[in-house]
């Protein structure tokens, strides 16, 4: 019997779970369930929240977010489904690159002093870290390998919007 060819579209997603860790191999059912980012719909990401952003900064009550979802959607030439992915997509890396940059910030802020209980609170924050990293390494497992290679390579400016963003949907 031939093997299922929908085994073998994803024989780029090793199955490596071992022991009781259940969120890498949900990790890799999504990621069978996922598509690539590749540059194009990366530039029509980012395209969609420049766009939704400049309609939105300055005044986000919900008729302008319904005005400047549609307007982001003509912008960037995506569909709604594919806008609603790959923004989940953009949301989880940024969140986890935001949170890598503070605690940077604070691992910096406290070099400068020293103590017990500084060095305590630096040591925790490099495990945090450490953690973070291999965080955003385990996003490969959910959205491809490639996919959080490319958004590595545009952090800074995908960090930038979804700064942006955050401070836009979270004025309550």
């Amino acid at each position: 019997m031939a093997p299922s060819s929908f085994f073998d579209d994803y024989q780029d997603v090793p199955n490596v779970e071992t022991g009781p860790d259940f969120d890498a191999a949900d990790d890799r059912t999504l990621r069978m369930a996922s598509r690539p980012v590749d540059t194009a719909l990366l530039d029509q990401l980012v395209r969609y929240q420049e766009t939704f952003l400049a309609h939105v900064e300055a005044d986000a009550g919900p008729e302008a977010m319904a005005r400047a979802a549609k307007a982001a959607l003509e912008a960037s030439g995506l569909d709604v489904k594919a806008a609603e992915w790959g923004s989940a997509v953009l949301r989880a890396f940024g969140g986890r690159r935001w949170t890598v940059q503070r605690l940077r910030s604070k691992l910096t802020e406290l070099e400068s002093r020293s103590g017990p209980e500084v060095d305590e609170v630096k040591k925790r924050v490099q495990d945090e870290l450490v953690k973070q990293e291999r965080e955003t390494d385990a996003l490969g497992r959910r959205y491809g390998v490639e996919t959080v290679a490319l958004l590595r390579g545009r952090e800074a400016e995908l960090l930038a919007l979804h700064t942006r963003l955050q401070k836009v949907l979270s004025r309550g």
